[in-house]
């Protein structure tokens, strides 16, 4: 069930676990250090929040059926068992883990805690950026506002050219 339900979420961007919490996941863009001259690629974060956040059951529903070669009233008996399953194993051990996701974890007050899963992503390595070409582009940048600054100094020589037409014209 649990490579099921990751398949889900990897291909859906949610999934949620009845009165447990919805899973969510976030596209974190690639952004550079300047300081440093590294470029960090872009990754999909996994974040938890608790609570529950509607999604089309229908749809779910009928990709466990399909996923697990059932039915659909079996896969709708199945997963309410695996959350049931879920939500006590939380309440005793106050930790667990869902295959490729994460960790989630009960703290006393009631308030839920979610560590997500290493994945292939997170290896990724960031790229050592030759610093010419950061301030070539910075460069770049202030050239193009520089030009697009005088902009209203145009219009204001088009406005006058066009109010000294309309006086010729009419006087």
């Amino acid at each position: 069930m649990d490579q099921s339900l990751y398949k889900f979420l990897v291909l859906n961007g949610h999934l949620s676990i009845p009165q447990l919490g919805s899973f969510i996941i976030k596209q974190l863009p690639a952004h550079s250090d300047a300081a440093s001259g590294l470029l960090y690629p872009p990754k999909p974060v996994i974040s938890f929040t608790q609570g529950e956040i509607l999604m089309s059951e229908k749809l779910f529903f009928d990709f466990l059926s399909n996923e697990l070669g059932i039915d659909e009233v079996t896969a709708i008996k199945q997963f309410h068992e695996f959350a049931d399953h879920f939500r006590n194993e939380l309440e005793e051990k106050k930790l667990v883990s869902l295959k490729g996701v994460g960790v989630v974890g009960k703290g006393e007050d009631g308030s839920m805690h979610f560590e997500p899963a290493t994945n292939l992503s997170n290896l990724l390595p960031a790229l050592q950026i030759d610093e010419s070409i950061l301030y070539a582009e910075a460069g770049n940048e202030l050239e193009q506002s520089s030009k697009h600054d005088y902009w209203w100094f145009y219009a204001i020589i088009l406005l006058i050219l066009g109010v000294g037409a309309l006086v010729y014209y009419y006087i």
